[in-house]
């Protein structure tokens, strides 16, 4: 791609001013008129993230370098269930990458069978990512996941990683175990710690809504099981879009922000669920 340094840089600029914009907006319009809680202004950092991930894309040495630290830190972890190419440093500059040639086909369309055999290896693969190694294969879409000729998962395309910092890892951890607790009070002490929260933020005014969304979001054990069927499923999924609205209203009252690194996660997330239901309508993600 031709001068796309300087593409790029535009759109990243453009994309900026309006950031700046938003964060105007939200302090202006939703805080001071329409009595939004006052919070730290993180629109502008989302987007600095954004770019220097995507002036790293331009760098094929920084995606080498991305690559072995998923062959040296991840594929261990994994006892050979999980493979990435190698790279050949000798053919590798900054606007050349040469990597081993993987045969292979991508996950989402190889057979549904296929498809729930390797979820829980792909489940694996990420919370380890997230959680032990701390780095993050941030575009894990269709086409970055493969099935080689031997069954073995395949990450491919390591331009856009995100570094998580240990002690997130450590939160995010402790937000999972007492989130599975049903433990509010120390799920608001993640989120401080994770950086949603400030550490003034007023608990006691806060503790109550989110108690109670809590508890409309609970469901019995039987019905929490993905093999419960898709009307259990479908049955979740709208109640815990009835919940993100009940949430929308808390994060309008009290100063949550979204941290950096999370925007990535959750896409990936996201995009991940998505290719795990095509080989399996009931799968679950929050089971």
């Amino acid at each position: 791609r031709p001068d796309i340094g300087r593409a790029v840089s535009l759109d990243l600029y453009l994309l900026r001013r309006y950031c700046t914009f938003v964060e105007w907006f939200k302090s202006e319009v939703l805080t001071g008129l329409l009595g939004a809680a006052e919070r730290a202004s993180f629109d502008v950092a989302l987007l600095d993230t954004f770019a220097r991930a995507s002036y790293l894309e331009l760098d094929y040495v920084n995606e080498g370098l991305n690559l072995e630290v998923f062959e040296k830190q991840l594929v261990p972890r994994l006892d050979g269930a999980v493979r990435v190419p190698r790279c050949f440093w000798s053919a590798t500059t900054r606007k050349v990458l040469a990597t081993e040639w993987i045969h292979g086909k991508p996950l989402a369309l190889s057979s549904p069978e296929t498809i729930q055999r390797l979820t829980p290896v792909g489940v694996d693969c990420f919370l380890r990512q997230l959680l032990e190694v701390g780095f993050f294969h941030s575009d894990p879409h269709a086409g970055n996941l493969l099935v080689d000729e031997e069954g073995r998962l395949v990450l491919i395309d390591f331009g856009l990683c995100a570094e998580i910092e240990a002690f997130d890892s450590s939160g995010l951890t402790s937000a999972i175990v007492h989130l599975m607790r049903g433990d509010v009070e120390a799920l608001v002490e993640d989120a401080v710690s994770l950086r949603f929260l400030p550490a003034d933020v007023d608990r006691d005014a806060l503790l109550p809504p989110l108690r109670s969304i809590f508890e409309k979001s609970r469901l019995p054990a039987a019905e929490r099981s993905p093999r419960s069927g898709g009307g259990a499923v479908a049955a979740r999924r709208a109640q815990f879009g009835a919940v993100s609205r009940e949430l929308n209203a808390v994060f309008f009252e009290f100063p949550f922000v979204v941290p950096e690194y999370f925007a990535l996660i959750t896409r990936a997330l996201i995009v991940l669920e998505g290719i795990a239901l095509t080989g399996d309508p009931d799968f679950d993600l929050f089971d």
